[in-house]
This record gives C-alpha cells, structure tokens and sequence, in this order.
C-alpha cells in the first residue's frame, strides 16, 4: 500500500474535524432607514440594524438645506411595544427648532436612543414632523411634512440563549461523532496496515 493511498484516507478525518469547530461570527451594520427630499429639505436618517433590549442605540439625522429655508422644525419620534404588543413605547428627540438654514447648509447630528430592558422582540418604528418656509419670490411659502420609516431590530434575548444551549449541544454531538468517525476510520486503517503487512510477512516467508 503506497503512502499516498494511506493519506487519502485520513484526509477527510482532518476536514471534518475542521469544518466542526468553525465559528458562526454574526455581524451589525447601521443603514440608512429614510432617505428624503422635500421641497427645499433633505433629510438621511440612520440607525443600526439591530440591537438587544436595554441598550443604548445611535441614530443619527442629517439634514441639507436645499433652498434658503426660514423657521424650519424637525421632530424625530421612536416608537416600539412592550407586553408582546399591548402596550405603546416610545421617544422623541428635536433635530431643528425653529431655525433659519441658507442653502447649502448641512446638519448632521447623532441622538442616543435607550431601548427599554422590558421592550418587546421585533422592529421599531420612527416618524419624523418638519415645519418649514421656503422663500420664493414674491412670498413666503409655508410646508408641513412627516415620513415614516421601519428602524431597528429588537432582538430577542431569551430565544437566542435558547438556540445557543442548542447549538451548543447540536456541536457536542457532532464533535461526538467526529471523533467515532476518527476513531472507526483509524481502526480501518490500522485493519488494512496489519493485514497488508502479514500478507508481506506471509509473502516473505514463502520464498
């Protein structure tokens, strides 16, 4: 038996063991979860793709003055459940009040959100009021405008303790597996060694 025939057949052992103990490496991303232009305003929301409950969470808002824009008012609300839906939650941060912007100006602010500790599982949601004026030769023109849009993610923390104690035992079981898998493969090979060498020895003996 050559050795490359020997090599073949512990190989996969190796693999296997490797592909076993891979990590699962999950990741967070921040988006942008409302992307606006009104007449005279441009407005980017942004916040993280996910988070637990009792965190804090950032959301940033930036906002461009695409005209001259007088008395303009921006209003950012958060709203979530608590009890598995029966009760609201929610918040609210002033992104402008009351200011005059010239065009071309640009606001870019991050608010910390906290997340309550008892809030339920699944997305929150945002609504943002603006109040504004632009002016347009031989006025002043008045706006008032809201957009709503999907936020983060909460995720849940009991359920993911649940899947991870599953997965934990899921991996004690496959490890188990693998080393039967080595332990059988070995014997294998340990079978054909001793039986082709007895064969050589036989083989030696008879001439």
């Amino acid at each position: 038996m050559r050795i490359k025939t020997i090599v073949l057949l512990i190989l996969p052992i190796f693999l296997l063991t490797s592909t076993a103990f891979n990590p699962v490496v999950y990741a967070t991303e921040e988006r942008k979860v409302l992307s606006q232009k009104y007449i005279g305003l441009g407005v980017d929301v942004y916040a993280p793709y996910q988070c637990y409950p009792g965190e804090t969470i950032t959301v940033r808002v930036r906002i461009e003055a695409l005209e001259h824009v007088r008395n303009a008012s921006v209003t950012v609300f958060i709203w979530g459940s608590k009890s598995e839906g029966y009760s609201p939650w929610g918040t609210s941060f002033t992104v402008l009040d009351v200011e005059d912007l010239s065009s071309g100006t640009v606001q870019d602010e991050e608010y910390d959100v906290v997340i309550p500790s008892d809030i339920s599982p699944g997305l929150t949601y945002g609504i943002i009021f603006l109040e504004w004026s632009v002016y347009r030769l031989p006025s002043l023109d008045g706006y008032w405008d809201k957009g709503s849009f999907r936020m983060t993610y909460v995720k849940n923390k009991s359920y993911e303790n649940l899947q991870s104690e599953y997965e934990s035992v899921l991996s004690d079981l496959q490890n188990t597996r693998t080393l039967i898998y080595v332990f059988l493969s070995t014997t294998l090979i340990l079978f054909i060694l001793t039986a082709y060498f007895a064969k050589k020895k036989h083989k030696t003996k008879g001439k």
